[in-house]
């Protein structure tokens, strides 16, 4: 068997870890097998080991890339709008199309390219509406819930739990100041009851995909337990003339938590484990 051959069959086999297609056990034992008939050639085309090489390709590719990216930001501002929204679209379907190519070849690249994508999807954003002197106030919300909805899609069809989680981040993130605007003084009880609910919520979907979708329960666990002291944060720094005893609930409902976690340990790392 070819050395390409193999290098398929081991990525079947972590395949079929991820997806519990097969016991741990078994899985286990196909990939030593295949691992001591030979060592699977290295998938990173940016490698030390090939650039050191001296592949004229690689080497080409990387001026490529660096030019390109020197050339729109020298030239991107005076750029016709409709050209410069094309151009972080194709930017970003690049980096993000590649995350997705990579995802069972590289895990590593396939993370670079993602997280590489999402920061210059809030910049490229945020350098449009600065250029054009729109309304802050309006496009700015509008940009961090895009930013959100992408990255929640995104991280959910990649399985890359940090950008899954960096969505449900702007969406407390723009949620938190909505009701700021809304409501500047509402009183620490309403404030529990602004975030609590969804706190449960976060922690139930975690629950229910743990049963239904292999490896994003976890995220929505870590969103719930984020939630969980929100009201208190979002009363220290997001609203003032708040008394000191809020930052003494704080602690006691950070101790709470983490007892609970104590408590139902052996059930959330499960979760979290899928």
């Amino acid at each position: 068997m070819n050395l390409e051959k193999r290098e398929i069959i081991l990525r079947e086999i972590q395949y079929w870890r991820r997806s519990r297609v097969l016991p741990e056990q078994y899985c286990d034992f196909l990939t030593n097998l295949y691992d001591e008939e030979t060592e699977v050639k290295d998938s990173n085309p940016i490698s030390l080991q090939n650039l050191q090489q001296g592949s004229i390709k690689v080497w080409l590719f990387g001026f490529g890339i660096i030019s390109l990216i020197f050339l729109i930001s020298l030239y991107f501002s005076v750029f016709p709008w409709p050209l410069q929204l094309a151009t972080a679209l194709c930017v970003l379907i690049v980096c993000y199309g590649y995350s997705a190519i990579y995802q069972d070849r590289n895990k590593m690249i396939s993370l670079v390219l993602a997280g590489t994508g999402s920061v210059l999807t809030l910049g490229f954003g945020l350098w449009m509406i600065n250029l054009h002197n729109l309304d802050t106030d309006l496009w700015r919300p509008i940009l961090i819930a895009g930013c959100g909805l992408l990255w929640v899609v995104l991280g959910f069809l990649l399985r890359i739990g940090l950008l899954h989680y960096c969505g449900f981040a702007f969406w407390a993130l723009l949620y938190a100041g909505f009701f700021g605007q809304k409501s500047p003084d509402a009183s620490i009880f309403e404030l529990e009851l602004l975030w609590l609910p969804i706190c449960v919520l976060m922690i139930w979907l975690s629950w229910l995909l743990y049963h239904r979708v292999n490896g994003v329960s976890g995220v929505y666990l870590g969103v719930g337990v984020s939630l969980w002291i929100m009201p208190e944060i979002d009363a220290l720094m997001l609203r003032q003339d708040y008394p000191q005893w809020v930052s003494l609930l704080l602690i006691l409902k950070i101790a709470a938590g983490l007892a609970l976690l104590f408590i139902f340990r052996k059930k959330w790392i499960t979760w979290v484990a899928s």
